[in-house]
């Protein structure tokens, strides 16, 4: 083997090694552009609308539902009676229901309890489409990685099938292994392009769905991943249910139907309806003026109103329940996840040296020409996926370890 492909080899080894402790230094996005691409993101948008439809709502619970009604009425009075005698009448009246019993109080607080549902719904989109960002930040980011190994495999193949031309013209080298050169450099030329088209098509949909969120770059500062504690902290898993949003609008739920109980519970109670009158008789001969009081009487619809709010309370502290469960299992889980991740990222890396440390010894056996080059090639392809496996093991580390934090509300001030 001559000096120079032992150099190239041992140098692309090295730099192999050197970009298998790369991270990029936006390995996530800032929190200005997070901000910017969740508030394009049409989720957030609608999700923002809605909860300026309940504060419209909550002011018309606030306001109530009844409205002042004028009513008016005109007639003409004949008189046969010792002559003929003919008379212009009217009343004009004003009527209103008047909210008893509480049922304004109750208003209010079903209308505080609409907004504090809408606002964190909104909070939610917020909070799930920054999941949906961070999986596809990290999607494009792998397949960066995938792009970036794959052109330095085509780059290392082209420029040993150039080498081994040029033995093979030297007398230095067999046609077999001017082929197998050639045939790796046609194989590595293809991987390049599926891992172009891979990246293309990540980025493509990250860019469709967040245009103002950019996209990862390659750097050379060392990465360290990310320390986790050996055991699983229960405070840590408390404060993951507890600030999850998912949990919180369960809360807001079930408050909302206790005071949709309530509230239809005192409806049980009729509004009743008053007003005042004026008229006139007989020309104006005489004139009345009164109050008037109207009250429906309750039925059974009212009540059974009632028992099916309560029970709809009900439903909804089993809903929060239920939540708090699956939170519980989901935080498990994704806790799991990120240690099995941290864990697979260190072993990959231990895998990706004792590899170089074999690919080497590879070279100074085909060097001292003990092994021939598909020997060779073969330990160089098991290498860049032992260098490739490394970098996506720690960005799947990364990922894991983002999200977590993400759902602990401890990355990007989403509130």
């Amino acid at each position: 083997m001559t000096p120079r492909l032992i150099c190239w080899a041992t140098g692309l080894l090295l730099a192999g090694a050197a970009q298998a402790q790369a991270f990029y230094p936006g390995h996530l996005p800032t929190e200005a552009m997070v901000h910017d691409a969740l508030a394009q993101a049409p989720a957030v948008q609608a999700a923002d609308a809605m909860v300026q439809s309940a504060l419209a709502h909550a002011q018309g619970l606030r306001a109530g539902m009844h409205e002042t009604t004028i009513s008016a009425t005109g007639q003409r009075r004949w008189i046969r009676e010792g002559g003929r005698e003919r008379f212009a009448e009217g009343q004009i009246a004003v009527e209103r229901a008047v909210r008893l019993g509480g049922k304004a109080e109750a208003d209010a607080g079903l209308a505080d309890a609409t907004v504090r549902m809408s606002e964190i719904s909104a909070r939610d989109a917020r909070h799930e489409t920054a999941r949906q960002l961070l999986a596809l930040w990290f999607a494009a980011q792998r397949a960066g990685q995938t792009r970036d190994a794959a052109q330095d495999n085509a780059r290392a193949a082209d420029e040993l099938a150039t080498l081994t031309q040029g033995r093979l013209r030297a007398g230095d080298a067999s046609r077999l292994d001017t082929e197998l050169a050639q045939a790796e450099k046609a194989r590595t030329q293809a991987d390049l392009a599926t891992a172009q088209a891979a990246e293309q098509s990540a980025l493509a949909e990250l860019q469709a769905r967040f245009p103002a969120i950019g996209k990862p770059t390659l750097g050379d500062k060392a990465l360290a991943l990310p320390s986790l504690p050996d055991e699983l902290s229960a405070q840590m898993r408390t404060r993951y249910i507890e600030h999850s949003h998912a949990y919180l609008l369960a809360q807001a739920e079930e408050a909302y139907a206790l005071h949709q109980a309530r509230r239809t519970d005192l409806e049980r109670r009729p509004d009743p309806t008053i007003g005042v009158f004026a008229g006139s008789e007989r020309g104006g001969a005489e004139r009345v003026l009164g109050l008037s009081l109207s009250l429906p009487l309750g039925s059974a619809y009212r009540q059974a109103q009632a028992q099916a709010a309560t029970a709809e309370a009900q439903a909804a502290l089993s809903r929060r329940l239920t939540v708090e469960q699956r939170l519980g299992a989901e935080f498990d889980t994704l806790w799991q996840q990120a240690k099995g991740r941290h864990t697979a990222a260190l072993a990959q890396a231990h895998a990706a040296r004792l590899q170089r440390s074999a690919t080497e010894r590879g070279l100074r056996a085909y060097r001292a020409g003990e092994s021939g080059l598909a020997e060779l090639l073969t330990i160089q392809r098991i290498a860049a996926q032992a260098l490739l496996a490394q970098r996506q093991a720690q960005s799947e580390a990364l990922e894991s370890h983002s999200r977590l934090l993400l759902d602990l509300r401890q990355l990007w001030d989403l509130e």
